[in-house]
């Protein structure tokens, strides 16, 4: 008889594969529900999940809300919550459709695995994301002198997060075929092996923001792998350092150069950020703050619907209220908010008519007009 260990992990294995196959989803969105199948073994000491139910459930997600953060006498957060709890309901509701667990398996019961709508709204509030500055991620970039294989591209890496606000999973996957030269412009598709959200073919253009220096730093490194290693279209644009054995192959050291292989996985590429922000000593800021900075700094611009509309595109982002909502004008700190809201001069304003407005108003409208006639006469 299978072991209650044995039939879990052929579950997890079927689930992702169905994540993966049927949803779509990237590696990195589904380690999110790994951790969560994780945090609920670890919750019932890895009893067998189809003794799932209500009481499992309501005790799982106390549990989850008194939980410490690593290292720390804090409380998890709620979002952190909210978000293992929406991830083990997928799971749950999956495997109440599975042969053998329709019966037992209580989908009624899957229901006790949420939060309550003070819970949620909390878990909702976007937290203020702190990112660099244009200054700071220009100094970080300058301060890698670019001599040697490795630093020139680390330099290139930063400047193209910069140019594109692109996910780093995608850029950690970009083949050398996904640029095009002459219009700078990065296709970032996935026919092509590049991970992007949801398996969106996304073209992204170029941007410098002023500083063209960063241009030059990318498209120099894409050419010295094109004319100088020899790169192929299907070889990475970031690809992986050259490590080699050491005496008596017991050691292992980079060689300072790079090799035609792609890095294994985005963290790699997060460890470069990191000590690439050390060394100008700044705080680090991840990959994904780039995004953010670049959207902020778009959000500065009087822009219309439609430029707004080619932002979000270039992002990948389906609709133009997650770029200036989750990534613009919603991530505002207190301070800036502070300084536009002492700025308006709310009592010099006039209210101007508009060019589209309602019956009602158009009415009023005239009526005073025709009263103030009537006055004057």
């Amino acid at each position: 008889m299978a072991t209650s260990a044995y039939k879990n992990e052929l579950l997890k294995r079927s689930f992702y594969e169905w994540l993966k196959e049927s949803r779509g989803f990237s590696d990195n969105t589904i380690e999110c529900y790994e951790k969560a199948i994780y945090l609920w073994e670890d919750f019932t000491n890895k009893a067998d999940l189809a003794t799932f139910n209500k009481t499992l459930a309501g005790g799982f997600k106390e549990w989850l809300k008194n939980k410490n953060k690593i290292n720390s006498q804090d409380k998890i957060s709620m979002s952190y919550c909210y978000d293992n709890l929406r991830h083990l309901k997928v799971f749950f509701e999956w495997l109440s459709e599975q042969p053998n667990y329709k019966s037992k398996i209580n989908k009624t019961a899957i229901a006790y695995l949420n939060l309550t709508k003070k819970e949620i709204q909390t878990a909702r509030t976007t937290a203020s994301v702190k990112n660099p500055t244009l200054e700071t991620i220009k100094k970080t970039i300058e301060n890698i002198k670019g001599k040697t294989e490795i630093e020139m591209r680390d330099k290139a890496l930063l400047s193209l997060a910069f140019l594109t606000g692109a996910r780093i999973s995608a850029i950690r996957t970009l083949p050398m075929e996904s640029l095009d030269r002459k219009e700078l412009i990065i296709t970032q598709d996935p026919t092509q092996g590049v991970e992007t959200k949801f398996a969106k073919k996304i073209i992204s253009v170029l941007i410098p923001f002023g500083y063209k220096e960063s241009i030059n730093y990318f498209t120099e490194w894409f050419d010295y792998l094109e004319q100088k290693k020899g790169f192929k279209p299907s070889d990475p644009i970031f690809p992986a350092t050259k490590i080699e054995n050491g005496k008596d192959n017991i050691s292992f050291y980079s060689t300072g150069e790079v090799e035609a292989k792609f890095f294994k996985e985005s963290g790699s590429l997060r460890k470069i950020f990191e000590k690439r922000f050390k060394q100008v000593g700044s705080e680090y800021y991840h990959p994904h703050t780039f995004r953010h900075s670049w959207v902020k700094e778009m959000a500065k611009l009087p822009l219309t619907e439609e430029e707004k509309k080619a932002i979000s595109q270039n992002l990948g982002h389906a609709n133009t209220a997650t770029t200036f909502g989750a990534y613009g004008y919603n991530q505002m700190d207190k301070d800036r908010q502070i300084e536009l809201m002492k700025s308006i001069d709310f009592e010099g304003r006039k209210r101007e008519v508009k060019q589209y407005i309602s019956m009602d108003d158009a009415r009023q409208l005239l009526k005073e007009q025709e009263d103030n006639k009537n006055k004057s006469t």
